[in-house]
């Protein structure tokens, strides 16, 4: 593998994307940098256009809001973790890598493993929901156009089938990847509108809930949106597996404006769509899936069936392949596909144990929002240290820990202490004000179960990191000299 120092590229690189990368880990040349930040137009509505989203929706309906408190926490909420999210955009463009890597500008080259084992698990856990969630509508749907068998045997093959087919578009990369979105978004769209459409006649915007599961209406609708807030927010770590692809010289504000647009209004499309839906239940706990193919005409469980398979393959491939380069930069030596098509088995076998063997999916499910309590404050370090370093960075200081350490990134032992004091601090207080059904924290118990864990985690990891810097600033901090076809 060869580096490449910031805004040269070789002469023989190829003029345009190959089917499959070779190389999770190194910089993309410039001359293969040939997305465009219009493509999040069709990255984030595929991923967001799915089961495995849509089903969140169905959060405040169930908290016991009515429609317009459900929709106006939805929107409040992904326009907070919008705000947390779209900063992060211009990191990948900068250094040509993905965001775990890029993070070892702030945290440290060693530092970096932070963000890669948030993005393993993360990626992991999402996979796992959006793959259980579209099998198991596919399932559903199937038994009630065709009277098929339901049970964990039908749920296997449905899942089975769907993962195959998810880390087919994993393991060849990042072209086939924004090839399938293409795809995967339109035909999301177009069936999140039909649902809609379907359901108009049974549908009241007069619905008024039912009891509050926080007792208070505005503990309730707080809980909401924090709830809504941690969807954009579950991306922190995936971003940069496409700006990378996008050229060096990119305006940030362009990447941040069409990053958060397209995140937004997806976001709002999918979970709004999961409040509508569930408006319609005769009982608040009926699972999701289950009224939504009850609620519908019989003729559109077979679309259903469909969209079960195809919706869930952007959101799962966009989890799988973001493992994959976050384990192919921890097992450098070997090829990123390898890497990859490994951790597709490894998650197949977690999803078999959480949905099946042990049937933990609404655990894991808490697990995974548990942990983006620890993506906040990861998220909060990067923003403030990509100011601080005013957007330049040496990519080729980034990949030290394969040839023994040194460069601009090694900080003390490869490790930045500032930062990764900041991180420890933002998330045992994020933890702490934690509520889902696996653990409450006492933060949470002092503010009448409302979950302000996300936002103050960020808040103050991104307080004390400003605050360690200041005191002492970074070296690597200073300016670094960028070439004109970088800078311009």
């Amino acid at each position: 593998m060869s580096t490449l120092r910031e805004g040269t590229a070789p002469s023989a690189a190829p003029s345009r994307p190959v089917p499959r990368e070779a190389d999770g880990i190194a910089p993309v040349p410039e001359a293969r940098r040939t997305s465009r930040p219009a493509d999040f137009g069709w990255i984030w509505p595929s991923a967001q256009f799915s089961f495995g989203t849509v089903v969140l929706g169905a959060l405040p309906i169930a908290f016991g809001l009515g429609w317009w408190g459900a929709m106006s926490a939805i929107l409040a909420g992904t326009a907070v973790g919008t705000v947390l999210l779209a900063p992060l955009a211009g990191l990948g463009a900068r250094t040509g890598t993905n965001d775990p890597i890029s993070s070892g500008a702030h945290f440290g080259v060693r530092g970096r493993v932070i963000g890669n084992l948030i993005t393993i698990v993360t990626a992991l856990g999402f996979f796992s929901i959006a793959v259980w969630t579209g099998g198991t509508a596919v399932m559903v749907a199937a038994n009630r156009l065709a009277s098929t068998p339901t049970g964990p045997g039908a749920l296997t093959m449905a899942m089975v089938a769907t993962a195959a087919a998810v880390g087919v578009v994993a393991v060849r990369g990042h072209t086939v990847l924004v090839r399938t979105y293409r795809i995967t978004a339109v035909i999301g769209a177009v069936v999140l509108t039909g649902t809609v459409l379907v359901l108009a006649p049974r549908f009241s915007a007069d619905y008024a809930g039912g009891a509050h599961v926080l007792g208070s209406s505005l503990h309730t609708w707080l809980l909401a949106a924090t709830a809504s807030a941690t969807v954009p927010l579950s991306y922190a770590t995936f971003q940069g597996d496409y700006t990378r692809y996008m050229p060096a010289g990119t305006p940030p504000g362009r990447l941040m404006w069409s990053s958060g647009v397209a995140m937004f209004l997806s976001t709002v499309a999918a979970l709004g769509t999961g409040a509508y839906v569930s408006t319609l239940f005769s009982s608040p706990d009926t699972p999701w899936l289950q009224g939504l193919t009850d609620a519908v005409p019989g003729w559109f469980a077979a679309v259903v069936v469909v969209f079960g398979f195809a919706g869930t393959l952007p959101q799962g491939a966009l989890c799988l392949y973001a493992a994959g380069l976050s384990a192919n930069s921890m097992v450098w030596r070997a090829p990123r596909s390898a890497v990859t098509a490994v951790t597709a088995v490894l998650a197949l076998a977690v999803l078999y144990l959480g949905a099946v063997r042990y049937d933990a999916m609404d655990s894991m499910g808490a697990f995974v929002t548990l942990l983006l309590t620890v993506t906040a404050p990861w998220a909060a370090v990067l923003t403030v240290g990509h100011r601080l370093h005013g957007g330049r960075y040496r990519p080729e200081d980034l990949r030290v820990f394969t040839s023994g350490g040194g460069g601009r990134y090694w900080y003390t032992h490869g490790v930045n202490h500032r930062a990764v004091t900041a991180f420890t601090t933002g998330s045992a207080v994020g933890v702490l004000w934690v509520n889902n059904p696996l653990y409450v924290g006492p933060l949470a118990e002092l503010t009448g179960g409302v979950d302000l864990g996300l936002p103050a985690s960020f808040a103050l990891a991104a307080a004390v990191y400003g605050l360690l810097c200041r005191a002492r600033p970074e070296r690597s901090a200073q300016e670094v000299p960028m070439t004109k076809e970088v800078a311009r």
